[in-house]
């Protein structure tokens, strides 16, 4: 009663006798089934051989009759008075006599023979044994070969109907008349039939038969079916197809499945078939079917006893486990027992190991803030006012053994660009897969700490050996550079500090890397900056002035090719004062004084000059000197842009002056393939947007459209009056590219420059 309480109440425990009980009728099936197949096919086989070795000896002896019936042919054509028999003209009663006393003699000695006979179709002599009467169409019966075989019919002396093989042996082959004479010799069907009765020990039901190549029956083991043409049965159809000597295989005849086994003679043109039902072959597997399940049945009673047992054992801790859960509620014990014991332990042990690892990653995010923030005031120099000891000064203190101890830092170049490139969580990941990769390489020799400070920030703090680093640092800091290039295509700059030897100095260290990583300002991108980049040898340079002043006619005379000439000496006196903030100093006083000198100038044409003061807070986030020139040059030129673009009437004649110019620069340079927009700039010295709008508003074309209606022309003019390809005519007017070339002349002109020409050359 207690196993059927717990199979009741309990889901898991009626979940695993289920479960063991499925097992066990599973693998017992399996198993019967598998044993019971391997019998039957194996019975079913070791029959077949049996069929097949009865035909084959059946077979056999059928060729040893044929080998026999051969030798008394010899036999009696070798003989003095069977051949005065088969030859004479007359019916001689004394031949005939000795040859019916040697055909007695010879079916003696050949007991198997049913009779043995002589035909003399010249004077119709006939002699045999068993006095049986002749065939009158035997001489009528026509054969290919020395020996012909048939079955025939024919009934004794007394009237009794006999089933005979009959040899039909003509001693000369004759190719045209009658035939002379005949040997016959005459076996009974049912030799053959009893011999095979005497091998076989099948049942009454298994039918055994002999067939010639086209069907017909020779002997059966039921005497009706004799002579009868079994070849429109598929069976024998399949058996008379095969090639091979013999086979077996399974036939549904009659609705019932049959074991059909042939042998095919070697020496006779003979086929012997056994079909056996199936249902009797298997007569004594079905025994062993019976036998079979009774076993299987056993098997899984005592399988299921057993597995109660096991199960018992194996649920009594979950039951337990159950209890102790359970067990702070009585009122919902009883309601618990429905439910599924698995689940109720999944869940309770899942809340538990949730607390666990929430009060985990609590604990360790806890420990990784106290640690980041007692090192970050660290750092920052706060260590004195903060209130991280204790516990996190010890731990870090037992970590750190030094003995020398040195801050990396990575800053990510172009941050303003990355900014706006990606979103919060993408520049997350980013900075933190940089973390990693940095973490991971120098890892591996050296013992780290990283700091989280700034946001373009990734500060780490690693243990040396020795004073000063070694090389192997500086080649892991290069690949970290590579790496994170490579991925995420993006460069970052690296600031080795000052080696320290004592924990409390790191503050130093991190100091000195912030100095360093400002030289980015003279050594670019993609830096990496140490102590020895530092030693910049710089001069201490006052104020450009001059250059100051120089700018700025160049701005007021409209000159860009003199504004970027300046601006890169001026760029290049700062970059030997080898100091970042004095150069930003000077780069910021620059633009003050552009923006003051052009002020009240941009009031006058309406504008904001808001637009002028917003670009100076650009400059305190350049990062390189590259960065500050491009800042100064693009601010430079949008001035010169606002004046070009307010210039009075004097000023729209000089522009025409200018256009004119640009034609006239067009017209002989047309030829040049890389004629563009900027090249004409620059032979003017104006700026390329002030130039393209100036061109369209007084010419009332584009510039691009102007340049290949010129071109255009010139070509026509040149189809026209030279023989040159079109590939040439329209290097000649500097478009390579023909099928280019082309397009453009059909989109003026309507048609191709080939059809051109031979319109030309037809209207002249």
């Amino acid at each position: 009663m207690g196993f059927l309480k717990r199979i009741q109440h309990y889901r898991v425990y009626r979940r695993l006798i289920l479960s063991y009980l499925f097992l066990i009728m599973v693998t017992i099936g399996l198993l019967c089934t598998i044993l019971y197949s391997m019998f039957s096919n194996r019975a079913v086989k070791e029959i077949d051989l049996s069929s097949r070795e009865m035909l084959s000896q059946v077979s056999y002896t059928a060729n040893v009759v044929f080998e026999q019936v051969q030798n008394i042919t010899n036999q009696l054509m070798s003989d003095n008075q069977i051949i005065t028999f088969m030859y004479a003209n007359d019916d001689d009663k004394v031949a005939n006599y000795n040859a019916n006393l040697l055909l007695s003699k010879m079916q003696s000695v050949y007991p198997f023979l049913a009779n043995i006979s002589i035909y003399n179709f010249t004077n119709k002599a006939y002699v045999d044994v068993a006095s049986l009467p002749p065939d009158p169409q035997m001489g009528e019966r026509r054969q290919t070969g020395y020996l012909g075989f048939y079955p025939r019919k024919v009934l004794d002396g007394n009237g009794h109907p006999l089933q005979l093989l009959t040899f039909k042996i003509i001693p000369e082959p004759v190719f045209s008349g009658a035939t002379k004479s005949a040997i016959v010799l005459d076996l009974k069907e049912t030799y053959i039939q009893n011999t095979m009765s005497s091998i076989s020990s099948s049942s009454s039901n298994t039918s055994t038969f002999v067939m010639d190549s086209k069907g017909t029956v020779i002997s059966h083991s039921n005497s009706e079916q004799f002579m009868k043409n079994f070849s429109d049965n598929d069976y024998v159809q399949r058996i008379l197809s095969e090639e091979g000597s013999h086979g077996s295989f399974v036939q549904s005849l009659e609705h019932h499945k049959f074991l059909i086994t042939y042998v095919k003679s070697e020496k006779l043109d003979w086929v012997f078939v056994s079909a056996r039902p199936y249902d009797q072959l298997l007569s004594n597997i079905y025994e062993l079917r019976n036998w079979t399940l009774l076993i299987a049945l056993f098997l899984f009673i005592t399988g299921a006893g057993i597995s109660l047992i096991v199960t018992g054992n194996l649920y009594n801790p979950i039951k337990a486990l159950v209890d102790k859960v359970t067990e702070s509620g009585t009122s919902e014990g009883k309601s618990l027992l429905r439910l599924d014991e698995y689940k109720l332990l999944s869940e309770a042990f899942s809340n538990s190991i949730q607390v666990t690892k929430s009060m985990e990653v609590t604990l360790s995010r806890s420990s990784d803030l106290l640690k980041n923030g007692y090192m970050y005031n660290m750092l920052k120099g706060h260590l004195q006012s903060s209130s991280y000891k204790g516990d996190i000064e010890q731990q870090l203190l037992s970590r750190m053994q030094g003995p020398y101890f040195a801050v990396i830092q990575f800053q990510i170049d172009q941050y303003p660009s990355f900014k706006n490139t990606f979103s919060a969580l993408d520049r997350e990941l980013i900075r933190f897969a940089i973390s990693n990769i940095a973490q991971e390489m120098l890892g591996k020799i050296y013992r780290t700490d990283q700091v989280i400070l700034e946001e373009n920030e990734i500060t780490m703090i690693i243990q040396l050996e020795q004073s000063s680093p070694d090389m192997q640092l500086y080649y892991i800091l290069n690949e970290i550079q590579a790496t994170v290039k490579d991925y995420y295509k993006t460069s970052i700059s690296v600031s080795i500090g000052d080696t320290v030897s004592a924990f409390g100095d790191i503050e130093s260290s991190y100091r000195s890397t912030q100095r360093y990583m400002a030289l980015k300002l003279f050594w670019g991108y993609g830096s990496l900056l140490d102590a020895m980049k530092s030693i910049v040898p710089g001069e201490p340079i006052r104020y450009p002035a001059a250059m100051e002043r120089k700018i700025i006619d160049a701005i007021k005379l409209c000159q860009p090719k003199t504004i970027q000439k300046e601006i890169a000496e001026w760029t290049s006196l700062l970059s030997r004062s080898g100091s970042p903030s004095l150069t930003l100093q000077y780069a910021s006083f620059l633009h003050l004084a552009i923006t003051r000198e052009f002020e009240s100038i941009v009031e006058w044409w309406d504008a904001d000059p808001k637009e002028l003061y917003l670009a100076l807070n650009d400059l305190p986030q350049a990062e390189t000197l590259d960065e500050i020139q491009n800042m100064m040059k693009l601010f430079c030129f949008r001035i010169v842009d606002m004046i070009e673009e307010n210039k009075t009437s004097l000023a729209a004649l000089k522009n025409s002056k200018v256009i004119e110019e640009v034609k006239q620069y067009l017209q002989q340079h047309y030829h040049d393939p890389n004629l563009s927009l900027e090249i004409v700039s620059d032979q003017v010295g104006l700026t390329s947007g002030y130039i393209g709008k100036m061109f369209k508003s007084m010419v009332g074309t584009s510039f691009n459209d102007h340049v290949t209606h010129i071109r255009m022309e010139q070509a026509k003019t040149l189809l026209a009056g030279t023989s040159d390809t079109v590939a040439q005519i329209g290097e000649q007017v500097g478009i390579y590219n023909v099928s280019y070339f082309s397009t453009l002349f059909k989109k003026k002109y309507g048609v191709t420059p080939s059809r051109f020409r031979e319109q030309h050359q037809q209207n002249t």
